[in-house]
């Protein structure tokens, strides 16, 4: 074993091996809630550019390399989402989602036929993940323009162009126990071992009211020179608890592990070169027991924040399931929450099911003007009027900076609506446009088709600076021990907000009608057939009573209650007998001593 070990440590001197890092942040939100957000980063030093031809796999997953391979795909970002994040009262997330499912893939430049790789990316994910991703066909995606940008490097045999890259949404997909199973298997140590033994499905899917689960391929720099290239996978997911709900008291949001996950924390996952705990004290008014290791502030400006740290592979030496709890000194207030710089919300408007209409509500609390980009993407059957678009400003019109508009197409491609905007300081926003039903065929319909049709979220991107209510990730290395104690010098500043999902309720047939049809026929068919059947195949004959042929019941009835009753019978027939003899003997003697008498 010690010489297996030291050729190990020598190879990998020699070569790259692949790293693996797990974290988990815990972060009070100002609502009372608690926000957990695990991170599991897997680095490979290799080129995702020649990944079709990759051969030896140590901790990066075989499927997804295979995948890389097969659909050369550059960069991909997937989210599987339960629940809406509120912008308004919880800050902005770690890593944003919408409701529902997200793809969102950009394929190298050598990829000829986009939309059939972009067909076969999402039937092969939905078969890792057991999710309906398949049903993101070519007629689902589309091509933002201003919204993504490149997340990875670029370079030679790199594209930045948006005719490679496709996005769509899926808003009625929800995560389930079978998604974060397959999900948990992608990890070094699946579930066995380190911080991914918190979760548990049941727990997780029982008390949470927020879940996200994410998933990020994309290529970054091996070396600080970027004379080499690796592929960076990064598997988060976000969990939202209320630790009021466990606790039984409004007021009080004290919290501990075991609560949350039914579980504590044990050792470190073996793969993994760090293991760490982030526990953000900046609020302050609770303590930590047991306490930090140590102590980081980090961030600029308005954005400076404290970090309690743990080290997994310290926090319990002898291996055993160690709790990690917070003891709030005061009862929490519910009183005013400081909404962040940038919120949006959207909602239908209109009535009846033959015109209607999408309103977006855009809210700048800066106190400088910022720039947004808003995606929205509507599916075909309800058609949009651009003529109707309307952009007010505090009831003021505002013209956008760039609108891209693509029309869709029935049953071929979704509309697409983008537009560039520079939002004043402290102003709101309006965006309004008209559209109208479609009548869908009766193939198209959803088993529960009155339930109504959903409309995938809004997308706003826009980059805040001096951001107090975000924890900002670096370009170059997205793991938190690097955004934290890293000290990088640029953080990616850009934020994506989504918006609420609609439901629609589009002009629905009266499927009942078909089924009382088929009913109705079916009865007077069959009441019909078997009489006329009956007269025409069978024939009149005669029987003399009690020579008639019976059927199963008469039969089974002649054996068992028919036996009965003959016996019942005989009894009785020996009963009677007896006194008709004594009767007979009685009259006898009195008859000869008439005729005695006679003579």
């Amino acid at each position: 074993m010690l010489r297996i070990f030291l050729l190990l440590v020598l190879v990998c001197g020699n070569i790259s091996c692949d790293k693996f890092t797990e974290e988990l942040l815990l972060t009070p939100l100002q609502s009372g809630h608690l926000n957990t957000h695990f991170k599991f980063t897997t680095l490979y030093p290799a080129d995702i550019r020649e990944s079709s031809q990759w051969t030896h796999y140590d901790l990066f997953p075989r499927p997804l390399g295979e995948l890389l391979g097969v659909y050369q795909v550059q960069e991909l970002s997937l989210s599987l989402t339960q629940g809406q994040w509120r912008y308004g009262s919880w800050g902005y997330p770690v890593e944003s989602s919408p409701p529902g499912a997200m793809i969102l893939a950009r394929f190298l430049p050598s990829v000829e036929d986009v939309d059939r790789n972009w067909e076969g990316l999402t039937n092969a994910l939905a078969g890792l993940l057991c999710a309906s991703l398949n049903k993101l066909d070519r007629t689902q995606g589309v091509q933002p323009v201003h919204s993504f940008h490149p997340a990875g490097i670029i370079g030679n045999n790199f594209t930045t162009s948006t005719s490679h890259m496709r996005y769509g949404l899926l808003p009625k997909e929800n995560v389930c126990t079978e998604n974060l199973t397959p999900w948990k298997k992608l990890l070094p140590c699946k579930a066995k071992r380190g911080l991914s033994i918190l979760l548990n499905s049941g727990v997780v899917q029982k008390h949470s009211s927020y879940q996200a689960l994410i998933l990020k391929i994309r290529p970054v720099c091996q070396s600080p020179a970027c004379d080499s290239v690796s592929t960076e996978l990064t598997q988060s997911i976000s969990l939202v608890f209320d630790p009021a709900v466990y606790n039984g008291q409004a007021d009080k949001t004290d919290w501990n592990l075991k609560h949350l996950f039914g579980i504590g924390v044990g050792t470190a996952c073996p793969m993994a070169d760090t293991s760490h705990i982030f526990v953000d004290i900046s609020s302050g008014g609770f303590q930590l027991h047991p306490v930090p290791d140590r102590e980081v502030m980090t961030g600029a400006g308005r954005n400076v924040k404290t970090y309690g740290v743990y080290d997994v592979k310290t926090f319990s030496p002898d291996g055993r399931i160690k709790n990690l709890s917070a003891r709030h000194s005061k009862p929490h207030i519910y009183g005013i929450v400081h909404s962040p710089a940038l919120t949006a919300t959207r909602y239908l408007t209109g009535a009846g099911q033959e015109h209607g209409g999408i309103r977006a509500t855009i809210k700048n609390m800066a106190r400088e003007p910022i720039t947004v980009v808003y995606l929205d993407v509507v599916p075909w059957f309800l058609r949009l009027y651009l003529h109707t678009l309307k952009i007010t400003v505090d009831n003021e019109p505002l013209q956008p900076i760039h609108t891209h508009y693509i029309p869709g197409v029935d049953r071929s491609r979704p509309y697409h609506l983008e537009l560039v905007m520079k939002l004043p300081a402290r102003s709101t926003t309006v965006i309004s446009i008209q559209f109208e039903h479609s009548m869908l065929r009766w193939v198209e319909y959803p088993p529960d088709a009155n339930h109504g049709f959903y409309v995938g979220s809004a997308t706003i991107t826009a980059r805040i600076k001096d951001n107090p209510n975000a924890t900002l990730l670096a370009p170059e290395d997205s793991t938190l021990s690097y955004a934290i104690w890293g000290n990088p010098p640029t953080v990616d500043t850009v934020i994506h907000i989504f918006t609420e999902i609609l439901l629609v309720s589009l002009p629905t047939p009266d499927f009942s009608m078909p089924y009382n049809v088929i009913c109705l026929a079916c009865t007077v068919a069959a009441l019909a057939f078997g009489p006329i059947h009956n007269i025409t195949t069978k024939s009149l004959v005669l029987v003399q009573a009690g020579q008639e042929e019976k059927g199963i019941l008469g039969k089974i009835f002649d054996k068992t209650v028919g036996k009965v009753l003959e016996k019942i019978k005989a009894l009785k027939g020996k009963k009677a007998v007896p006194k008709e003899d004594t009767q007979d003997v009685d009259n006898v003697p009195t008859d000869q001593n008439e005729d005695s008498d006679v003579q």
